[in-house]
């Protein structure tokens, strides 16, 4: 049976994660211009605009990043949890707002 219920949704800090992607470039010691090649981006923008936080690079893009500076994604993407009402199973509700890092029925991984 299905009923509003309220979940914990993720949603991406897109500042938090631009300062996250910057602080990694530069403690790995690449330049903007350097990833702006090796994306093969015409112009820096697309770079500064993952720093600045107006925009998260695409999953393609962050798989790069990841292996670049040797991190998981989610060590590079920082998110805030914000409760929505959900027209969601009981189990869909439970398993998202668990305090648990894995749900035992569905193997859901949360990270924090």
């Amino acid at each position: 049976m299905e009923n509003i219920r309220h979940i914990l949704r993720p949603v991406v800090d897109l500042q938090k994660t631009g300062e996250k992607i910057k602080n990694l470039r530069k403690n790995n010691g690449f330049t903007v211009h350097e990833l702006q090649e090796l994306f093969g981006f015409e112009h820096p923008q697309s770079i500064y605009a993952w720093e600045s936080g107006k925009c998260v690079p695409t999953v393609d893009n962050l798989l790069v990043l990841a292996r670049l500076f040797s991190v998981s994604m989610d060590e590079m993407v920082c998110y805030s949890l914000v409760e929505i009402l959900c027209a969601c199973s009981e189990h869909a509700a439970n398993c998202m707002n668990k305090d648990v890092a894995i749900c035992e029925k569905c193997k859901f991984r949360k990270t924090a």
